[in-house]
């Protein structure tokens, strides 16, 4: 008989204290808690294209001063990769974010994205400021002031 080994994972820098799912409108979406301090950071899906292993390299670091979690945006990593391009609108990932929020016991979090993640948690803000302490944007995918005449490409 021949025993083919289990894939092994990736290595961590720091594995979990818990993981999960939780599911929402038929659809599950996978979530990682590290660390159990009463301030909460929430790391958002980059893109559709990206799953939450990004975030490996902060992710060690911010756990020793916060509770972090991180979860899989639809369509990638464990999370379900529903069918059909409504399942993927901006509503849908806003939402599954507060699914998490909901399911980790997270009363309020600072949401930390990156890239087209902003969009989506600047509508989780826009609904649900209660559940909001801050948002820290890096490289915003989507404009998020005025114009600046310099960058305005002529037509």
């Amino acid at each position: 008989m021949i025993v083919t080994p289990k894939p092994r994972e990736q290595t961590r820098a720091r594995y979990p204290d818990e993981e999960g799912y939780v599911e929402r409108d038929g659809v599950r979406v996978f979530y990682e808690v590290y660390g159990d301090a009463p301030t909460t950071f929430l790391l958002f899906p980059t893109s559709p294209i990206s799953h939450s292993r990004l975030w490996k390299a902060q992710i060690p670091y911010l756990a020793r001063h916060c509770r972090v979690v991180a979860f899989d945006g639809r369509g990638n990593g464990r999370s379900d990769r529903p069918e059909g391009a409504e399942s993927y609108a901006v509503g849908e990932f806003a939402a599954d974010a507060l699914a998490v929020l909901d399911a980790t016991g997270m009363e309020r979090a600072t949401v930390v994205c990156l890239s087209c993640g902003a969009l989506w948690a600047s509508r989780l803000a826009a609904e649900h400021p209660e559940r909001v302490d801050g948002i820290v944007y890096i490289a915003p995918a989507v404009p998020l002031g005025g114009r600046h005449a310099a960058r305005t490409v002529a037509s």
